[in-house]
């Protein structure tokens, strides 16, 4: 038996503030494509602006992506939590357990297997990039849900799709494009394998469920930001204006 599906994806956006958000990102989108194009040279070391370059336009993609399967419309549409949630220990419970997991797996754990490699920190920068990063992942993972929904499956199937998916893409894409074009060096190799099974593994089987369960949008985008945000502090992510490698 099919559930009531949380978003509604369409080829068509129906309010005026859509097609707003979407111009803008189709603007900013072509300007910092632009500017990348001009900048790149045909060196392969890590370039702070380029990556950050490339990091807006992934921001503006995924926001793009959210808005055409419905997740931008469900953020503005369902509270953080509502009264019966807030009232059940149950949910109460889950949400402990999910912000837990997040602080100690990418607080401490990964961090664990992060090296600066002599990178300054910047609070604001890095907060700021840290926050687009995990913003941009949230809605790209809910619309990976967005759209398994469309099958008309159960719940569980729903969540055993969605995960199957967020699965596939995020380990190919951390492996071949955003660990070396927009992340500066910072994994010891031999952590490679433990951060997956110890930290990004624990995350997407916790906290999809969770949304799965309960539905709560905006705060499984909280659980996501969060881990994104530690993440890019504990590797200092770089300034753009910063030269690095010096």
């Amino acid at each position: 038996m099919s559930h009531t599906p949380y978003f509604s994806p369409s080829l068509y956006l129906s309010a005026p503030w859509q097609y707003v958000v979407a111009s803008l990102c189709i603007l900013i989108s072509v300007i910092a494509a632009v500017i990348l194009v001009k900048r790149r040279n045909a060196s392969s070391n890590y370039r702070a602006d380029l990556a950050w370059l490339r990091a807006l336009i992934y921001f503006c993609a995924t926001s793009l992506i959210a808005l055409f399967c419905g997740v931008a419309d469900a953020v503005l549409q369902y509270p953080l939590a509502t009264p019966a949630q807030i009232s059940d220990p149950r949910w109460l419970v889950g949400v402990a357990v999910c912000s837990l997991l997040i602080v100690i797996a990418y607080g401490f754990i990964w961090a664990k297997g992060t090296y600066t490699d002599g990178r300054l920190w910047h609070p604001v920068s890095t907060t700021v990039f840290g926050v687009m990063w995990g913003l941009s992942q949230a809605q790209l993972f809910l619309s990976f849900w967005a759209l398994s929904e469309l099958a008309q499956l159960s719940l569980a199937w729903t969540t055993l799709i969605s995960i199957s998916l967020i699965s596939i893409y995020n380990g190919n894409w951390q492996q071949f494009y955003w660990d070396i074009k927009v992340s500066p060096p910072h994994n010891y190799p031999e952590w490679n394998l433990r951060k997956v099974l110890l930290c990004h593994v624990p995350n997407l089987l916790l906290t999809l469920p969770f949304f799965a369960i309960y539905g709560n949008v905006l705060l499984y985008m909280i659980f996501q930001t969060g881990a994104l945000l530690l993440s890019s502090h504990r590797m200092h992510f770089p300034h753009w204006a910063d030269k690095y490698p010096a």
